[in-house]
């Protein structure tokens, strides 16, 4: 949301775009803010807010405004159009309006927003040494929710002729339309909702130190599968903090031990984990208060770990069934791959359909030649291992047909 400057910032941001383009285009020429009917001897571009309206697509973006109590609990908020008429002056023999009129059209359709660069510019104008609108150096449009974008608005003849009537025997001049949309205006005296009174006063001051996280791996070897009750090291920089947690997928876990560039994590100690592609990333809580109450601090870098689940298969009734040791989502991508435990070649392939809650365990329709196969359940990419990790032939899991 932003203060009642915003209508001016906009007209003043407006005239800070095309300064550039009509001075390339026609030697000499001015950006002007007056009214269209002032006459004009040199050649130049004139903008002109002729009317305002509401943003229909944000009308009621804001209500209710207070609370059942009558309180105000959020500021009134109207989103605005504005309309302009940019008129082109200059020596006809010479062509200037039209010249001044197509490099304007160009640049508006090049560049059809009002960039937060754009407003620093006219701030940094009105509060310069000698301000261009000093009064434009307390706006605060940048930090609006939304761009204003400009776009054309074609008025066939009729409309026209009535927006030119409006200025008393003033001649026509070479013009075009545009909007400016949406425009949030809010209004800065409301009364606060009351709070309780302060009884203590507190700072706390700390430098701030984002972690990030360059990689993950096995404690036990880098080669290793990260399966469930396996113990995960990240390695990184700026990794301690005042309380450090791990986020792995939607769980949050304690580390065992914890040194500025290296985490120890134990991920048995949740049991909620789910099978396949995972985010990883690391939190740090900041200890505020007398009761050094933890609250929102700096989080990493996301990384990934691939979560390798350990299972057990069992067939019976035409039906194989594989129950794994981590949790696999209802809409997570499963396959099962019966393989030959002699030479580890696949022989069926079978993708599982979704399922409708998360479960451990996953049940598919076989029909198969009698004899023994091993089994791979792959969750997201994550094939479970087996045993042994090398060589042949392959002794577990695996099931008799």
């Amino acid at each position: 949301m932003s203060n009642s400057l915003a209508v001016a910032t906009v007209t003043a941001a407006l005239q800070v775009l095309l300064t550039d383009t009509v001075e390339h285009a026609v030697s000499g020429a001015t950006v002007w803010t007056d009214r269209s009917d002032v006459p004009r001897q040199t050649a130049g571009v004139n903008i002109y807010l002729y009317r305002t309206s509401d943003d229909p697509a944000r009308r009621n973006d804001d209500l209710p405004a207070r609370g059942a109590d009558g309180a105000i609990r959020t500021r009134p908020c109207l989103a605005g159009r504005l309309h302009y008429l940019l008129t082109f002056h200059g020596k006809d023999d010479e062509l200037e309006p039209q010249r001044l009129l197509g490099a304007t059209l160009a640049r508006l359709h090049s560049r059809p927003l009002v960039t937060r660069a754009l407003i620093d510019q006219v701030v940094a104008e009105a509060t310069d040494p000698t301000p261009r609108n000093e009064f434009l150096g307390k706006t605060d449009l940048a930090a609006a929710d939304e761009l204003v974008r400009l776009t054309p608005e074609p008025l066939d003849l009729d409309e026209l002729s009535k927006l030119w009537s409006v200025f008393f025997q003033t001649a026509y001049q070479l013009s075009a339309t545009y909007v400016a949309s949406p425009v949030l205006l809010e209004e800065r005296d409301d009364v606060a909702v009351p709070a309780p009174p302060v009884l203590a006063e507190q700072l706390t001051v700390r430098g701030v130190l984002r972690p990030t996280i360059t990689g993950i791996r096995n404690s036990a070897g880098a080669r290793d599968p990260i399966v469930a009750d396996s113990e995960l090291v990240v390695e990184g920089s700026g990794l301690r903090g005042e309380q450090t947690a791990i986020r792995v997928g939607a769980a949050e876990l304690t580390p065992t031990a914890v040194s500025p560039t290296q985490l120890t994590l134990d991920l048995g100690a949740d049991a909620g984990l789910r099978a396949g592609l995972q985010p990883v990333l690391v939190a740090h809580r900041w200890l505020v208060g007398d009761l050094a109450e933890p609250r929102g601090g700096e989080t990493s870098n996301v990384a990934g770990v691939l979560l390798q689940p350990r299972i057990t298969a069992s067939f019976g009734g035409g039906q194989l069934t594989v129950t794994s040791d981590l949790v696999i989502g209802a809409h997570q991508t499963v396959t099962v791959r019966l393989l030959s435990p002699s030479t580890g070649q696949t022989v069926l392939t079978v993708d599982v359909p979704d399922r409708s809650i998360d479960s451990a365990t996953i049940s598919a329709p076989l029909t198969l030649p009698s004899g023994q196969y091993a089994v791979v359940l792959q969750v997201d990419g994550a094939g479970s291992p087996v045993s042994p990790a090398t060589g042949l032939p392959i002794t577990a899991p695996v099931v008799t047909i």
